[in-house]
């Protein structure tokens, strides 16, 4: 039901964003196209499993009911966390509420700035929410407890009840016993063939629905020397964390002077000027 080609060109137009089908992001070097299971853009049969699950428009006003019996039979209704911090965040919102429609969803937008929405996350005041991938999803190696609800609070989406325990799927208890294992493990071999079946797991359950990827980037002048390979951004930290920024330097052929009192150190504080 979501068109992922055409929100990606709601952020930008042009080839600068590729569909994202969920689970690992397709830049880091654990990620299997042949393991990813990918549902194309499909109105009928979303519409088909709708109706399969037992919901009907049993009202005539366009929107999915609830079948007699289940939440009164009202209206399916979605309250969709969004982070008002990012244009790009709230433009995919839109794009998420607009297409629901059209196969008989209605998703509220909840738009509240960043502090505010990850209050709203942690104490699971939403049915879905806008979220931009963290380091678990974009390199495996980093935060991998978070990907699956290995523990009580380590899910960003599936948590236990205060005091209680996760209700895990069947699907749910093996991606844990899968990140538990790739944790646990130290041989690339077999870290590279559990993140091959976490991510048919993951895909192939729908346990995220992914929306769109693009790439991020770090500019470096080109007269800086002994940049390390792979940066700008290899797809590990945000920014200057990519690079050990005292390594770098500018070759004596290609410094430029623009010092506006070369040779000079700045006065006391309240002093005359430089000295």
């Amino acid at each position: 039901m979501l068109d992922r080609q055409r929100l990606g060109e709601s952020l930008v137009k042009g080839p600068f964003t590729a569909i994202y089908p969920g689970g690992l992001h397709p830049g880091t070097s654990f990620f299997d196209a042949a393991s990813t299971v990918h549902f194309p853009y499909n109105v009928e049969a979303a519409k088909a499993e709708f109706a399969a699950a037992g919901l009907k428009d049993s009202d005539g006003d366009g929107i999915l009911n609830f079948p007699e019996g289940k939440a009164g039979g009202k209206n399916v209704e979605i309250t969709m966390l969004v982070n008002a911090d990012y244009q790009s965040d709230k433009s995919l919102a839109e794009g998420v509420v607009a297409m629901s429609e059209a196969v008989g969803l209605r998703v509220i937008p909840n738009i509240v700035a960043g502090n505010d929405r990850d209050a709203a996350r942690k104490a699971g005041n939403f049915d879905w929410h806008i979220w931009r991938n963290g380091a678990e999803f974009v390199t495996a190696v980093q935060n991998s407890e978070r990907l699956s609800p290995t523990g009580p609070q380590t899910s960003d989406w599936h948590k236990a009840p205060e005091g209680g325990e996760v209700d895990l799927l069947d699907f749910e208890k093996a991606m844990n016993d899968v990140v538990t294992k790739f944790v646990a493990s130290r041989d690339p071999n077999e870290r590279t063939e559990l993140m091959k079946q976490y991510q048919k797991l993951h895909t192939e359950n729908v346990y995220t629905a992914g929306l769109t990827a693009y790439p991020g980037a770090l500019i470096i002048n080109k007269r800086f020397a002994n940049v390390a390979p792979g940066a700008p951004i290899f797809m590990y930290n945000w920014a200057e964390d990519n690079i050990i920024r005292e390594r770098v330097y500018v070759p004596a052929d290609k410094q430029q002077s623009h010092e506006l009192y070369p040779g000079k150190l700045p006065d006391v504080p309240g002093g005359k000027g430089v000295m």
